[in-house]
């Protein structure tokens, strides 16, 4: 395709896209509309199938580490980096939509993190941070571990808490490999938490463990 072909082909993924959305475009097709951005001119299609060849979906494509992807031929640091920001991104713009939200029920919360840690292939550790009548303040991401621990940075929770004056915490983590059954260490890792958070009146409600759509509240345990 000459450069007058591709520019006139990516003029037409975007028309389709802005007339009719993504329900019709395969995987390869959004791939393509999203490395536009990121590559200016050219024939990026060979490039989205490489991608989809090396790590087999869309979804893996996403969540693949910066230098990973950049191990895939044609593929620049900044395009990496580019693909790399759209999954923390979506779920910023999902904690956004929800701000200011009643979460005033283990099972609305819950709800919600199942969404939240979607595409999370370690472990990560959470705060739900609500005001004294259960509104969402924000959710704050605490620390990161592998796909099997985590754990806790106190210090970064402690900032956090105060930083946006929370009245009650919810933690969170999630278990990528899809067990919602709490570790000793969740236990032990839960009850410093919440002696830690009494010293300054603020409340630990619960600590939810995600695990793919299952979950499972270490209050009701």
């Amino acid at each position: 395709m000459a450069g007058g072909e591709h520019a006139k082909h990516r003029e037409r993924m975007r028309t389709r896209f802005l007339e009719h959305g993504l329900d019709n475009f395969a995987d390869h097709e959004v791939l393509e509309l999203l490395l536009f951005y990121a590559v200016p001119r050219g024939d990026v299609n060979p490039l989205a199938h490489r991608l989809l060849d090396e790590f087999g979906s869309l979804a893996n494509v996403l969540e693949a580490e910066t230098p990973d992807l950049c191990r895939v031929e044609g593929m620049g640091e900044k395009t990496a980096a580019f693909l790399h920001l759209l999954p923390p991104m979506f779920r910023r713009y999902q904690t956004s939509k929800i701000q200011g939200t009643i979460y005033d029920s283990t099972d609305k919360v819950a709800e919600y993190l199942v969404k939240y840690y979607i595409g999370r292939p370690r472990e990560q550790l959470s705060a739900v941070l609500l005001d004294n009548q259960c509104r969402l303040i924000r959710i704050c991401d605490i620390a990161e571990g592998s796909a099997t621990a985590v754990k806790i940075n106190m210090r970064k929770l402690l900032q956090c808490v105060l930083q946006y004056n929370a009245a009650d915490v919810v933690l969170a983590h999630n278990h990528p490999r899809g067990m919602c059954s709490p570790s000793r260490a969740d236990i032990v890792q839960t009850s410093t938490i919440r002696e830690m958070l009494k010293n300054i009146d603020v409340r630990l409600v619960d600590h939810i463990i995600i695990a793919e759509e299952r979950w499972i509240s270490l209050a009701s345990q």
